[in-house]
């Protein structure tokens, strides 16, 4: 176990310099699961250090983690471990690919221990930890409205939020924005609409989106990009490849590159 002495350290330090993660920390979320969350995220990362860009990706779900499926990695330690106090944070990072290590979820949690939120604040704490080792940390949160996530994303200076084109999934996507936002003030958050058929079915599933929080929310949210989807992107989860290694010069790589540069990145260029 960890000491609470050093713990207590760490989360003085936090409350006295900053209550938010870094800027070079982007928190990934939706409103539900199968928007395809994970996929982006993953991708996005591997993108991101294909460049040389120094990455860490943390896959934040202790209930039903994907990343590691995704990979077909076996970890013996998980988030779940920092979560429990039994390690540092320092301790999970597995290098997968050059300049990308990925700390990996874990499944059959139900919750978070007891001070979940003092636990969450040490999470954002230990990040600082990182900083000058990585140029982007990216956090794949667990999907819905799960009070730990909100609690995570209300700590995270940039969110992106993934959803489908599907009616549902965009109401869902919007009430995880109006939670957020109700109980944490406004927050930077930008939207993805992933699985789509083309480009404008993706910018409409935006502008409806967009719509709603502007109306009702009076918070106008950034639009980072569509997705189309892509029958090759099930092969590459049943192979347990990464997508972008696999078919680098497809429509969907470019997409996401193009999220990358334009909204994350904000250059101009295509990775």
């Amino acid at each position: 176990m960890i000491g609470q002495a050093k713990r207590l350290s760490e989360l003085l330090s936090y409350e006295t310099k900053k209550n938010t993660a870094s800027n070079k920390t982007i928190a990934v979320t939706s409103g539900k699961g199968g928007t395809g969350k994970s996929f982006f995220i993953l991708n996005l990362a591997y993108l991101l250090s294909s460049v040389g860009k120094r990455v860490l990706l943390i896959d934040m779900d202790s209930n039903l983690a994907n990343i590691d499926v995704m990979l077909n990695i076996t970890s013996e330690k998980t988030i779940s471990d920092f979560l429990q106090n039994r390690v540092l944070l320092k301790e999970l990072p597995t290098n997968i690919r050059p300049n990308l290590d990925v700390i990996f979820g874990d499944s059959g949690r139900l919750s978070l221990p007891e001070k979940r939120a003092e636990i969450i604040d040490y999470f954002v704490a230990s990040l600082e930890k990182f900083e000058n080792n990585y140029d982007k940390i990216l956090i794949d949160t667990g999907a819905g409205v799960q009070w730990e996530t909100l609690y995570l994303l209300s700590k995270i200076d940039f969110i992106a939020l993934i959803i489908n084109p599907d009616p549902t999934s965009v109401m869902d996507g919007y009430a995880l924005t109006k939670l957020l936002l109700n109980e944490y003030g406004k927050k930077e958050i930008g939207v993805v609409v992933n699985k789509c058929d083309n480009k404008g079915e993706g910018e409409t599933s935006f502008k409806n989106i967009n719509t709603a929080t502007t109306h009702f929310l009076k918070t106008s949210l950034k639009y980072l990009g569509t997705i189309n989807y892509d029958n090759d992107v099930y092969r590459s989860i049943k192979e347990q490849v990464i997508f972008s290694e696999e078919y680098p010069g497809s429509e969907l790589v470019n997409q996401i590159k193009n999220i990358a540069c334009n909204s994350l990145l904000n250059k101009s260029k295509v990775i």
